[in-house]
């Protein structure tokens, strides 16, 4: 038991030294840590490599060059929170925010945010989702007083100031985006192994913004004024609704 407990303290001792340039592990001595540089580098560079690949738009927009020294910094300041390189990155588009050579590039934060869950739709867990004689033995009146649960790949990316979906659009081959056009709002989601986007109007924004936050299907609807019918034929069409939840009745289990 000792003996693992001392093996477990060198492996978390050196790990911390692979990302920390101030830490020295016991274990090193003066012939090997010559050599932690080269894992440090390595580790650097795994990290980079992984946000190049999950902030495809934002590297677009800026160049491979400028977009590797943002994420050498964001590395270097950002410890990482998981061995899994898939879950680089959740911290970059606040990063960003706050990094100073960026700040005539106002809109990079939002385009960051979109790629992040862009990026996560792709990794998210698969899920079943509602087939259509559940939802036909529910009837108007119990549907309407639900609420549903989404799809794990489901995700609403929202600007309050920059058309974040023409910018999308533009790196996929469209006209280029106009920064005057204002905020926009975009659904995000993963259909047979492809991650897809769709641009929403406001209302329609606001009322997916609030089913998500688990307001019944009918408050959802009536606050927000978004057309039901067009809204929920999208979201059950591409099925990406993974349940229906009732509220709970003291004769209904």
């Amino acid at each position: 038991m000792l003996a693992q407990a001392t093996y477990a303290s060198v492996l978390g001792a050196f790990a911390a030294a692979v990302v920390d340039d101030t830490v020295e592990p016991l274990a090193v001595n003066p012939a090997t840590r010559m050599h932690l540089s080269v894992y440090r580098n390595n580790a650097r560079a795994n990290r980079i490599a992984a946000l190049t690949d999950a902030f495809a738009n934002v590297v677009q927009l800026v160049g491979t060059d400028y977009f590797h020294a943002l994420a050498r910094a964001y590395v270097d300041c950002t410890p990482a929170k998981s061995a899994n390189l898939h879950e680089e990155g959740a911290d970059l588009a606040a990063f960003v925010r706050n990094f100073e050579p960026a700040a005539d590039l106002p809109y990079l934060a939002d385009i960051a945010d979109a790629d992040w869950l862009l990026h996560r739709a792709y990794f998210a867990a698969d899920a079943d989702t509602i087939d259509s004689a559940s939802l036909a033995a529910l009837g108007p009146e119990r549907f309407a007083a639900a609420s549903i649960r989404l799809a794990p790949s489901v995700a609403l990316a929202h600007s309050s100031r920059w058309p974040i979906a023409d910018i999308l659009q533009m790196h996929a081959g469209g006209e280029t985006a106009d920064l005057g056009a204002g905020g926009q709002s975009v659904l995000i989601w993963r259909e047979a192994y492809v991650v897809r986007w769709k641009r929403l109007g406001h209302r329609e924004a606001e009322a997916i913004a609030a089913l998500m936050n688990g307001t019944t299907i009918e408050t959802a609807f009536a606050d927000t004024g978004a057309d039901a019918n067009s809204l929920l034929a999208q979201l059950f069409g591409h099925r990406l609704v993974q349940a229906i939840e009732e509220p709970r009745h003291e004769n209904r289990p």
